[in-house]
């Protein structure tokens, strides 16, 4: 499968112009590694692009619980000090604590749309039957739809309250072989919305390249379900 494990954490970011190359620096070479050695963490992948932000970054994790865990909520309330800096100049955050509601495709792509999903629609039929709807057009690799679990979202942890975020409930990512078909498929589900929640899902639509992506050293065993 393109997608790892059965749950993600989703983060849209800006940063500051003046902290562009500090970002770079973090998330690359401390963030990324970071994240990824612990336990339940399988991949991290950071995007760039355009639309509701500039930057987009996907870790998936074995399942829900890696994301509560003692050890990445650890993490989390006792962030580095370059942490603490960089993401003091985050803007325009959104970041979600989802489980894989739906997924379908056997390829990972260069890139990468992102459509936050209305309240009622229903997704289903674009991931149904043996060559899903979702994946037959040309350049299209794989889906998934992400639900929010609510809770773990909106846990109050020392680094969340170094950001200001939202948290967005449900959301469509489509991996494309091409930008161009990213933005076909974007252009194509917006079309299939009513039109009064196509504004507010287009605002908070976007469009990505893979910058990097790197697995996680398997040096932990698997996380107990619970």
């Amino acid at each position: 499968m393109s997608l790892l494990g059965k749950a993600a954490v989703l983060i849209w970011n800006d940063v500051l112009e003046t902290e562009r190359d500090a970002f770079y620096r973090w998330h690359d070479k401390e963030h990324i590694p970071e994240r990824l050695a612990l336990p339940g963490f399988l991949r991290g992948r950071r995007y760039r692009g355009s639309g509701v932000t500039e930057w987009l970054t996907l870790y998936e994790a074995e399942h829900v619980a890696v994301l509560t865990s003692h050890a990445y909520l650890e993490r989390l309330n006792h962030p580095t000090p370059l942490t603490q800096s960089t993401v003091r100049a985050f803007r325009n955050t959104a970041r979600s604590i989802c489980v894989v509601e739906q997924t379908t495709g056997a390829s990972t792509g260069g890139h990468a749309l992102t459509l936050p999903v209305p309240a009622g629609f229903d997704a289903t039929p674009l991931f149904a039957g043996d060559v899903p709807a979702i994946t037959a057009d040309t350049g299209v690799l794989a889906a998934h739809l992400f639900v929010a679990d609510d809770a773990a979202s909106h846990l109050d942890t020392r680094e969340a309250r170094e950001r200001a975020y939202v948290v967005p409930s449900r959301v469509l990512l489509v991996e494309t072989s091409t930008l161009d078909a990213a933005r076909k498929q974007l252009t194509h589900l917006l079309a299939g919305l009513d039109p009064a929640q196509r504004d507010a899902a287009a605002a908070g639509a976007g469009v990505f390249t893979l910058e990097i992506s790197r697995l996680a050293t398997p040096n932990h065993p698997p996380q107990e379900t619970r």
